[in-house]
């Protein structure tokens, strides 16, 4: 879908562990402005739910797992996140909303902004396919 892709950042597997490596300019291709993790999420809740105006931040699973459910305005699309080496990058106005989280589930989230409350996100779901389709119409 456009507006995500799955970003792959090094794993290094060594005899007592494996460690995990991400740098700004590198396997993330904005500064880092802000990182949150998302845990101990209740069963059968869903986490995001929401889209950002200008932030760009990427998902990663750094335990456990969940499904990611990303949407444009028009189409949607499941990722299943399982896997802490793969992230996934979410753009500007992409809505998403996180599902079946695993009970040792953490998601972690890598943003290109800090956070601005109240300007930043829509939380609206039928504002938000307005504003999206009012921008796919003028671009």
């Amino acid at each position: 879908m456009m507006g995500c892709s799955l970003v792959r950042i090094k794993q290094n597997v060594e005899a007592d562990g494996t460690l995990f490596v991400m740098e700004s300019g590198k396997e993330v291709p904005f500064p880092i402005q802000r990182i949150f993790f998302v845990t101990r999420v209740i069963a059968g809740a869903s986490r995001g739910n929401h889209a950002t105006r200008e932030t760009r931040l990427i998902l990663f699973p750094v335990a456990g797992s969940c499904d990611v459910v990303v949407e444009d305005g028009m189409r949607s699309e499941t990722y299943h996140m399982d896997d802490p080496s793969q992230g996934l990058m979410i753009a500007p106005m992409i809505w998403r909303s996180m599902r079946n989280f695993s009970p040792d589930c953490v998601m972690m989230a890598v943003c290109d902004r800090p956070f601005a409350p109240g300007r930043e996100t829509i939380d609206d779901y039928e504002l938000y396919r307005q504003v999206s389709l009012e921008k796919g119409n003028q671009g």
